[in-house]
């Protein structure tokens, strides 16, 4: 092969990398910012489930959002095709892509989040006398039957 081909191909493989890692990566950093992390341990996982679920689920979302609003593909052929000179269909499938991902992966960010820090509180507290806080908090009977 000759050099030209290879460096174009390498620069279409970079252009697809950037467009599946920046809205998985930006969905990341949201979340870090919204609900930071306690622990690397807990940095760690939640970044990696984000990044996973955005992956998986936003191309699925992008998709579900395409067959739900047809009309929004063209406006974003349109915006491609004036904003930029070149890619206008690749550039308005990204569009619709990278929100579509971020959305696709904030929820994991969160609910990993809430589910690592409920399982810390389960730690500290033990199972019995978090029982008694959930049956008190559900029903709103004090413990000791003073109900």
């Amino acid at each position: 092969m000759e050099p030209g081909s290879t460096g174009l191909g390498g620069l279409a493989a970079l252009k697809v990398a950037m467009a599946y890692g920046v809205p998985a990566a930006v969905a990341a950093m949201l979340g870090l910012l919204i609900m930071p992390p306690r622990s690397a341990r807990e940095f760690t996982v939640r970044t990696i489930s984000t990044v996973a679920c955005s992956f998986m689920f936003g191309p699925a979302l992008a998709a579900g959002v395409i067959a739900w609003k047809p009309g929004l593909m063209d406006a974003m052929i349109w915006l491609s095709q004036h904003g930029s000179g070149s890619d206008d269909a690749l550039l308005a499938k990204f569009y619709v892509l990278g929100p579509s991902m971020l959305l696709a992966g904030l929820p994991a960010w969160w609910v990993l989040g809430a589910y690592m820090r409920w399982m810390a509180s389960m730690r500290q507290k033990g199972l019995l006398e978090w029982l008694a806080e959930a049956r008190t908090k559900l029903f709103g009977a004090r413990p000791g039957g003073e109900g």
